[in-house]
């Protein structure tokens, strides 16, 4: 994604006052050291105490206070009074942004999904825990989740983490920094978002990542083919989202779930063939036929039964060619691809090899930054 598309998909949010307040939120909360999110990527927010604590656990009443800038301000009750307070001030890496704007499928009523990605301090390493959580709102939602988890789950074949490295739909701190200056939203105070690593450090960490995930066939396939699977589930299984059940009364099942596994599975063809994990959907030659089927799921012209056999036809389909391509010669078949570019300069190289020295290669820079950070 170039810079000027990012800035039109996510700059009148990025600029926004609601965005500043969540970031400027983030920055200054007051909580309990005993006090840790976790989120699972779930619809709901999750929250957990340290399992140490038990007592406190037993005591404690949990509060989610929201401010005016509509940002879910979580604290417990009872147990700040009686405990040391720790004044959170996130380092933010950067926030990545996903969902329907980098597949071109937005409408007027699409929110913005996001991750807000933090360095950890050494408080998180020593104790082994990490502040994480996600908020809901209505015209937003987001997670807040370690740097060196991203990337851990990106190179796990995360699709939710994979799609903002692909599409470059990502905000370093450099930049949130230049936009908070220039906001007429500020605040006398401001926010400052300080790292003690390099601009170019973090952002060559970034394209490592992004080359090592187009290697990484099995992992991305089997994760994609996965959530497909489990999305397949969701719409045999009648489960519905607090967001989806409006379509329970229109459609008789979860169109939301059968059109995002349909559009996982033809980004998992198209990957198998090209070696491109390509997420933007409209006028890509990738994704005609999801196109159309995209409009008769709509206008009622297919029925669930068929959106299921569809998607149990294209899992399979693409199960088939994966073990082909893995199993007959990976070394032959790569090099047909587009993933090729990955090493231009050697074209004798194993791709495998290529990607363990780029899996040791990032892990290093991730020891790095994260030492550099605490």
């Amino acid at each position: 994604m170039s810079r000027a598309n990012k800035n039109k998909n996510y700059g009148d949010f990025v600029t926004s006052s609601v965005f500043y307040n969540i970031i400027k939120s983030i920055s200054g909360n007051i909580v309990p050291l005993n006090f840790y999110c976790h989120y699972n990527l779930s619809d709901k927010p999750c929250f957990n105490l340290a399992q140490s604590e038990k007592n406190d656990k037993q005591n404690a009443a949990k509060i989610a206070k929201k401010d005016n800038s509509g940002y879910s301000n979580f604290q417990l009750g009872g147990v700040a009074k009686n405990q040391e307070e720790v004044r959170l001030k996130l380092n933010i890496a950067f926030v990545a942004f996903y969902g329907s704007r980098n597949y071109g499928l937005e409408t007027i009523e699409s929110d913005y999904d996001f991750f807000i990605v933090y360095y950890p301090n050494f408080h998180n390493f020593f104790h082994n825990k990490f502040i994480r959580y996600s908020v809901i709102e209505s015209n937003y939602d987001y997670f807040i989740t370690p740097f060196h988890e991203f990337i851990r789950h990106a190179m796990n074949g995360n699709i939710k983490f994979i799609e903002p490295l692909i599409c470059e739909s990502i905000y370093l701190s450099d930049e949130l920094n230049l936009i908070f200056k220039n906001n007429a939203a500020n605040d006398e105070s401001g926010i400052q978002i300080t790292s003690k690593n390099t601009h170019f450090l973090l952002s060559n960490l970034l394209e490592e990542t992004k080359k090592f995930i187009l290697l990484n066939y099995k992992k991305n396939l089997d994760a994609f083919l996965g959530l497909a699977t489990n999305k397949k589930l969701n719409i045999i299984k009648d489960n519905y989202t607090s967001n989806t059940l409006i379509y329970k009364a229109l459609y008789g099942y979860d169109i939301k779930e059968a059109i995002n596994a349909l559009r996982i599975l033809f980004l998992a063809q198209n990957y198998l063939a090209t070696g491109k994990i390509d997420f933007f959907v409209k006028n890509n030659d990738a994704y005609i036929e999801f196109e159309k089927i995209y409009i008769d799921i709509k206008n009622k012209l297919i029925s669930k039964n068929d959106i299921v056999l569809l998607i149990e036809s294209m899992i399979k389909n693409i199960n088939n060619k994966k073990d082909k391509f893995l199993n007959k010669d990976y070394k032959k078949n790569f090099y047909f691809m587009e993933s090729k570019t990955i090493n231009q300069n050697n074209d004798n190289s194993d791709p495998i090899k290529i990607k363990e020295e780029l899996e040791v290669d990032i892990q290093k820079s991730i020891e790095n930054i994260c030492k550099n950070n605490l």
